[in-house]
């Protein structure tokens, strides 16, 4: 069955690249990994492993850490840390083919953007709902959900890959939508990721505690709040009803998950706190808009990159976040 599909290449075997890919080669897919060089021996010679709550299951896949892999491959999923984005976009870009697709797996608004950087082939978005954690070298433990939403964010893209993608994912039960309201879905998303995410890597905390814990839903409305300023500034059309009740969602659907965040802060790895917490300080700043908490948030994150010894300028906003002076703190009864 395999030689009459599509070849698919994921890169970046985290979390996120290590359950869906897994769960595309389970269903029959030929999928082949762009790994580390310290996952190949394990993913050769005892597999790709994929934990559920109610059982575990090896998955046997194709690992390497060569490009020329992409010659023949017709989707291409990215699951790299965002930081990585552009650079892993320059690398590939010679290797893929005219007809190739691309799918960014990715936290963030703007994957595709930088993609699109190097890279003349459909690119589309794509968001993960679920919670899983790499517990291995070539480990994966699942935690809830696990279904996806793709679109397009570019304008002139021939949209026709989305169906093939959609059905392939859902072929291997991987329930999967397409959206035609992509920009502000992504923008929900990611609202909510920059309410969780660098509290939950501050804290080394739960959702579940989390939003128990004294005065942090308070905290979380106030990063909520200037997100959405900041994105009705670049044009986006937010329902602050909508994004609500994903936020409520996540403490109920996902109680004891932590934040990939604070994942990377317990695993002592950069974070990709430039890409949610500090795109809202950068962008206000552009706009003139305040953005006090979403700026406590980015800085206290960095803090604990520095504590870790992995900390980074910022690689999206340069000095502009070092500038405190341009984003002044206003005490929250004044907001």
């Amino acid at each position: 069955m395999s030689d009459s599909l599509p070849k698919i290449v994921v890169i970046g075997a985290g979390a996120v690249g290590c359950y869906f890919g897994g769960m595309m080669a389970k269903g029959g897919f030929p999928v082949t990994f762009i790994a580390r060089e310290n996952q190949l021996e394990k993913f050769k010679h005892e597999g790709l492993e994929i934990v559920w709550a109610d059982r575990r299951e090896t998955v046997y896949i194709e690992a390497t850490t060569n490009y020329e892999t992409l010659k023949d491959c017709s989707y291409v999923f990215i699951s790299v840390k965002t930081q990585s984005t552009l650079l892993t976009a320059q690398e590939i870009s010679p290797y893929l083919k005219s007809n190739a697709v691309i799918i960014s797996l990715q936290n963030g608004i703007d994957n595709v953007h930088l993609l699109k950087q190097h890279i003349s082939q459909n690119c589309f978005a794509g968001m993960v709902y679920a919670a899983m954690a790499m517990t291995g070298i070539h480990q994966v433990t699942h935690f809830g959900g696990g279904s996806l939403v793709i679109g397009n964010t570019v304008a002139d893209q021939d949209l026709s890959g989305l169906e093939i993608i959609s059905m392939m994912l859902n072929l291997a039960k991987i329930p999967t939508k397409i959206s035609n309201t992509m920009i502000v879905d992504l923008w929900n998303k990611f609202i909510v990721n920059c309410a969780y995410n660098g509290i939950s890597a501050i804290g080394q905390i739960s959702y579940e505690d989390l939003v128990i814990s004294p005065g942090i839903v308070q905290v979380m409305n106030a990063i909520k709040y200037e997100c959405i300023a900041v994105g009705k500034a670049e044009g986006v059309d937010l329902n602050l009803e909508i994004i609500d009740a994903m936020i409520e969602s996540i403490p109920v659907n996902l109680p004891k998950q932590k934040s990939s965040t604070a994942q990377d802060i317990a695993k002592m790895k950069p974070t990709e706190i430039d890409y949610l917490n500090g795109t809202i300080v950068g962008l206000g700043k552009k706009h003139h808009i305040l953005t006090p908490i979403n700026s406590m948030i980015y800085s206290l994150v960095k803090m604990r990159e520095i504590t870790n010894g992995t900390f980074s300028p910022s690689s999206r906003l340069g000095s502009d976040l070092d500038d405190s002076s341009a984003n002044e703190s206003l005490p929250l009864e004044q907001k």
